[in-house]
């Protein structure tokens, strides 16, 4: 009879390609994976620190004897002053709906630049004396 033709050669080439295509899907997936979880984290990160000078800011605001002494105050060189600019290109200010109104609304921002994107926090709080 005729003789059989074995095909033992384990994988062609074709299959080579897909499986090598597989794997590089499956490794840049882990790789994004693991650097999206690296930037939240860095994100997370730089959020805690710029409410925890917000918070940092109105408290010193509270402690102020008076509404006029705290519209009076530059807020943005007094950080610079206290070390509070950690953050990469850190900003802080602070704005006043009226200011001259009692209870007295402001606005404390907190921005910063990291890996060429811009974040910005705003707390929002009214005060009396």
């Amino acid at each position: 009879g005729m003789a059989k033709i074995s095909n033992d050669q384990g994988l062609t080439m074709a299959e080579l390609v897909v499986t090598i295509f597989v794997l590089g899907v499956t490794l840049s997936s882990i790789l994004m994976f693991f650097t999206n979880a690296r930037v939240a984290e860095q994100y997370a990160r730089d959020s805690t620190v710029a409410v925890s000078h917000g918070e940092y800011l109105m408290e010193e605001m509270r402690a102020r004897a008076t509404l006029a002494n705290i519209t009076a105050t530059d807020w943005t060189a007094w950080t610079v002053t206290k070390g509070l600019n950690t953050l990469p290109t850190e900003t802080i200010n602070a704005v006043y709906t009226n200011s001259l109104a009692d209870p007295l609304e402001i606005t404390v921002n907190v921005g910063w630049v990291r890996n060429a994107r811009t974040y910005l926090y705003s707390l929002l709080t009214r005060m009396t004396k």
